[in-house]
């Protein structure tokens, strides 16, 4: 799980960019300060889970292995178009709310 939350906060940190190829979504583009927060968040969220199992030394280094391999194939795959990177999207959504129910 803390792998899909950090995989969120990851796709907003890009799309708040100025190097998101696309700019049609409105809500991202007049708040990315907002935004910018709400991936930090997000992304410390996900650290405190890693930390669940693990001591806070293993966790930061498998929180920022997971979070350079994240934003690189997600930079990568928005940038040729490859659409999957949405469908991992509502996936991470749906795998977190099952589990927290």
């Amino acid at each position: 799980m803390a792998l899909a939350v950090l995989t969120i906060a990851c796709l907003l940190f890009y799309a708040s960019s100025r190097y998101f190829p696309r700019q049609d979504i409105k809500l991202i583009a007049n708040n990315k300060i907002a935004v910018l927060l709400a991936a930090s968040a997000i992304s410390i969220v996900s650290l405190v889970l890693f930390m669940v199992n693990n001591d806070f030394a293993t966790s930061l280094v498998y929180w920022m292995i997971a979070l350079m391999t994240l934003l690189s194939a997600i930079v990568l795959s928005v940038k040729l178009n490859f659409n999957w990177v949405w469908i991992w999207a509502g996936l991470c959504i749906l795998f977190i709310i099952i589990d927290t129910v």
